[in-house]
Order: structure tokens, then sequence, then C-alpha cells
């Protein structure tokens, strides 16, 4: 008898373990491939002379932002300094600042003086610069080029050696003038000319309202060519026969 009940209990335990092991077996979510990310492009550029000049965006320029300037007004000595009497210092509002400062016991006092300096009103003007501390000089000249045309000419200042473009956008091409180092060159669409500093654009081009410069400069340790400013509205200064020359004065 208690064999039996051994025997049943151990068939019992068996179809218990083996009921565990042949049920489906539950499987694992699978694992999610890793999402591709597609590179990105780099950013597009535009042809140079045979280096590429970056396409950041370029700030829009006025031609008021060349001449734009800071005047101030100040009364200066444009003498040394020396002794008035204190009656003249009393009676000039130019000088009572010193007077107030003297030993002077009022406008009467001929016993103590007032020590002064001939004074005038001097004015100054300073520069403001383009949005990256840039200067560029323009002066227009009438009546120096062809009627058909427009010449356009970049000169660096003698302090300014880095790379400096110059180019004038329209008609479907993008002539240019550039320099470094003293020397400049000139780009049609497919020429280059060195010793050349000064390019040209039919009129009708040029005054074309989707006509523009661009002014582009060497940036950075690495010198990249980058465009700097965009001047639009160019017949509003220039018409046929004119030759505008930028002269970059400082960077």
């Amino acid at each position: 008898m208690q064999m039996q009940k051994w025997l049943v209990s151990t068939v019992l335990g068996l179809t218990l373990v083996g009921g565990a092991g042949c049920g489906p077996q539950e499987q694992p979510a699978p694992t999610p491939a890793p999402e591709t990310t597609q590179p990105q492009q780099p950013a597009p550029q535009q042809e140079d002379e045979g280096r590429a000049v970056s396409s950041m965006a370029a700030t829009a320029i006025t031609w008021e932002d060349f001449t734009r300037a800071h005047t101030t007004t100040s009364l200066t000595c444009i003498s040394a300094r020396y002794a008035h009497s204190c009656a003249f210092c009393a009676s000039n509002n130019d000088y009572q600042l010193e007077y107030s400062n003297s030993s002077c016991t009022g406008p009467n006092d001929t016993f103590n003086s007032c020590i002064t300096c001939d004074k005038a009103w001097l004015t100054d003007i300073q520069p403001v610069y383009l949005p990256d501390g840039d200067l560029i000089n323009v002066i227009v000249e009438h009546n120096a080029a062809s009627p058909d045309v427009v010449e356009f000419r970049l000169e660096s200042g003698s302090a300014v050696t880095w790379w400096k473009q110059v180019g004038l956008v329209g008609g479907g091409d993008h002539w240019k003038v550039w320099n470094e180092n003293g020397n400049s060159w000139c780009n049609w669409p497919s020429a280059s000319t060195a010793n050349c500093n000064t390019n040209s654009q039919w009129t009708s081009i040029v005054t074309d309202p989707g006509s523009y410069f661009v002014f582009s400069k060497a940036k950075g340790i690495f010198a990249v060519h980058t465009e700097m400013y965009r001047l639009y509205n160019l017949a509003d200064r220039l018409s046929g026969g004119d030759r505008v020359t930028f002269r970059w004065t400082k960077d």
C-alpha cells in the first residue's frame, strides 16, 4: 500500500513538472532597431577664386551706413594754462568751473586770480563702424567710364592686409575684385587677372532692382572667406558711366 501511494505521488509530480516545461514560452519583447539619422549636409558654399566663401547670412547695409558718424562738441583748451583776472572768469560762462575753484573772493577781487587757459569749442567726428567692426569708404566718380557700364573698384588701406573682396551679383553672374597683402585681382565669370582692382558690368544690370554688391573678408584663425555685407538699391547712387571705389580702411 505504501509503495502504491509512493508511485502515485511520483507520477503526479512528474506530470506537474512536465506541464511546466511544455507550456508555451513567453517570448521577450523584440528590441527595437536603433533609429538611423541622416547625416547633416554641410551648408552650401559659393564658389570663389579657387577657394570657398562661407554662406553665412550677410548683413544688409545701406549707402548711408558708409558715412554714419558720431559728432561731439566739447570746450577744449587751445593754450597753456595761465592766470586770468577774477572779473574775467566770473563774467564768462566758459570759465565758471575755474572761477568756483579759484581763490577769487568775488568778481572785483584784484589780489587773487583765476588759473585757466584759452578755450574753444571743438567738434570731434568719429565714424560709426559696420556691424563686424569694419570701415569702408565710398567714392563715386561720374563720367569716369563708358555710359553703358558701371565700374567698381576695391582698395585696401595700408593697415589692412587680409583678404577682402567686393562682388557685383546680377544678370546671372558674380563679377569680383579682391585683394590681399597689397596685391589685387579681378574675376570675370570665366577668368582671373592679376594686378587688377577694377571691374565693370552693364549699366542695365547694375541698376536692376535685383542686383547687389556683396562684401566679403577673411575671418578667424583659419582666415575663412566669409560674406559680411550686402548692399542693395544700387540705382539710388549709381548710373551709367560711374566708377564707385570701395576703400576698406579697417577690419
